[in-house]
């Protein structure tokens, strides 16, 4: 048999490939090794007059694992996407500042409104897991789930490449469900919520000059 003949011989074409979506959320990390002053120029200010006690969120991203078919013949191979498994995973982070003894009033009071942040934060995993897959079902029909037939040397680059291609995407939606996030964070940080912290202690200005 010639070698383009075997070449032809074998069978490139895929179906869509089955996409499996998990959340994965760590436990909370809690840090108090930064001052107010720190807090205030990694947020940027907390506005006129005010200072920042605490911060509340963490990384959210994506992790991909793609399970392949490989099928060789005559030196040559196909490589096909068999299954798209995507982790959508977010690690929790609260800042307290160090200004704040861990039994002070200004430190619990801090805790809780950041704990809100939390919340949000893990309630937003939850609910867009789903929305996440069917994102990406209806992206797997712009995606050729199959690559070859190219040379047996070539099949990790062809399986880097087609997950690669679906963490475009997953980018480019991620892109837009941030904003969301970050309007639900921004609305727990509101004016009535910060009067209502401010006078839970009496040593604010004391406890931030420190």
């Amino acid at each position: 048999m010639l070698p383009s003949q075997t070449h032809a011989a074998l069978s490139c074409k895929a179906s869509k490939p089955a996409i499996d979506v998990k959340t994965a959320t760590t436990r909370t990390k809690y840090i108090r090794t930064k001052s107010v002053k720190d807090l205030n120029q990694i947020h940027g200010g907390a506005g006129p007059g005010a200072a920042v006690g605490g911060l509340g969120g963490g990384e959210i991203g994506f992790k991909t694992e793609g399970k392949f078919e490989i099928t060789e013949e005559g030196g040559m191979a196909c490589v096909k996407l068999k299954r798209l498994e995507v982790t959508f995973f977010a690690k929790p982070e609260i800042h307290i500042a160090s200004n704040f003894g861990r039994s002070s009033c200004e430190h619990n009071v801090v805790m809780a409104h950041e704990q809100g942040h939390i919340r949000i934060l893990r309630k937003f995993v939850r609910e867009y897991s789903p929305k996440v897959k069917s994102a990406l079902a209806k992206y797997a029909y712009k995606i050729d789930p199959a690559v070859g037939p190219i040379p047996k040397s070539k099949v990790e680059a062809a399986q880097q490449r087609i997950q690669k291609e679906y963490m475009k995407k997953l980018e480019s939606y991620q892109e837009k469900m941030m904003p969301v996030l970050s309007k639900r964070q921004q609305a727990h940080d509101n004016p009535a919520e910060y009067a209502r912290i401010n006078a839970k202690c009496n040593k604010w200005e004391e406890k931030i000059g420190q």
